[in-house]
């Protein structure tokens, strides 16, 4: 049951959401040099404008490493305390779409960032390297970061958990790709 046909007050609210990692309503938490829309994903501007709600989850990267942190891969996050931070943010997020659902809210997906080593879906960046590099290292260990085909930590962890309640995970589409964005969002909002 829902709290209008509990309470019998109503508003205009579409009472359907998706989560969205969280660079996706702000770019500006990305590592610097890797944004590639301004400030807003156009997926998030699309999905809003359908009267979609927009939930946007932490971003552990940024908690975990702060605003000054240098691009990473997978294996260098995969560590205890990372995994837990994740775990930690994904137990809040699953919490908060429980009780959207026990009010008899829709959420329709969450949409994470496919390469990035916490939110891709379905591939994440992967390298395994670290240490200090000097600069002429630098640009050897850069080339050789590549693309797991596993989850970001904290999707794989989200993963886990909105699962049970019956959310999906899907990847953002490509910002400059208009006709993906509507795909996604005529996807979503279609069901």
């Amino acid at each position: 049951m829902n709290i209008p046909e509990l309470t019998g007050v109503s508003d205009a609210r579409g009472r359907r959401i998706v989560l969205v990692s969280h660079c996706l309503l702000n770019a500006n938490s990305q590592v610097e040099g890797l944004a590639t829309w301004p400030a807003i994903h156009p997926v998030v501007l699309a999905l809003g404008a359908s009267g979609v709600g927009i939930m946007q989850l932490p971003c552990p990267e940024l908690l975990g490493c702060g605003m000054r942190r240098w691009g990473q891969t997978r294996e260098q996050l995969d560590f205890p305390g990372f995994r837990a931070l994740c775990d930690r943010l994904a137990d809040d997020a699953l919490a908060s779409v429980v009780e959207f659902q026990r009010c008899g809210y829709e959420v329709l997906a969450c949409i994470g960032i496919d390469g990035s080593p916490s939110c891709g879906v379905n591939h994440s960046a992967s390298g395994a390297w670290g240490g200090e590099p000097g600069p002429a290292a630098w640009a050897s260990a850069v080339s050789v970061v590549g693309s797991s085909p596993e989850p970001g930590l904290f999707m794989a962890a989200l993963r886990a958990r909105l699962d049970a309640v019956g959310v999906r995970l899907v990847p953002a589409p490509d910002a400059s790709n208009p006709d993906a964005v509507a795909a996604l969002v005529t996807d979503l909002t279609q069901r």
